[in-house]
């Protein structure tokens, strides 16, 4: 495995989520990358990144799905996705969901505009 390195020196999984951490270092958002989150009846996840949102004070996840293409992937993203909503957290609200597959790559515009309005910027 490739060591992909952010910007600022943090090293990440993957080319998609090293777009993600850059974007969000520009625009000074911070945030804490893959922070153990326990989700009762699943067990320990760790969301690609976790912000603190002063408006609602809670935080928020942002979960990268980037193999939706491979069955076994997107099985296990599914029942991660339905974990988060068991527990409470729900995608347009604390969960901001991003996908890709190898046909369907990150589009800049759509996160920009999840960060415009989840994040306030």
């Amino acid at each position: 495995m490739p060591v992909i390195l952010t910007e600022r020196g943090e090293r990440v999984r993957s080319k998609s989520e090293k777009i993600l951490a850059d974007h969000f270092d520009r625009k000074c958002i911070l945030y804490k990358y893959e922070k153990p989150l326990l989700l009762e009846g699943y067990g320990t996840v760790y969301p690609d990144f976790t912000f603190f949102s002063r408006k609602l004070r809670k935080e928020i996840y942002w979960e990268h799905e980037g193999m939706m293409d491979k069955a076994e992937y997107a099985c296990a993203a599914v029942k991660k996705i339905n974990s988060y909503q068991q527990n409470g957290i729900y995608p347009g609200e604390r969960l901001i969901l991003t996908y890709e597959t190898e046909q369907e790559t990150l589009n800049s515009k759509v996160v920009s505009g999840l960060v415009e309005k989840y994040l306030g910027i």
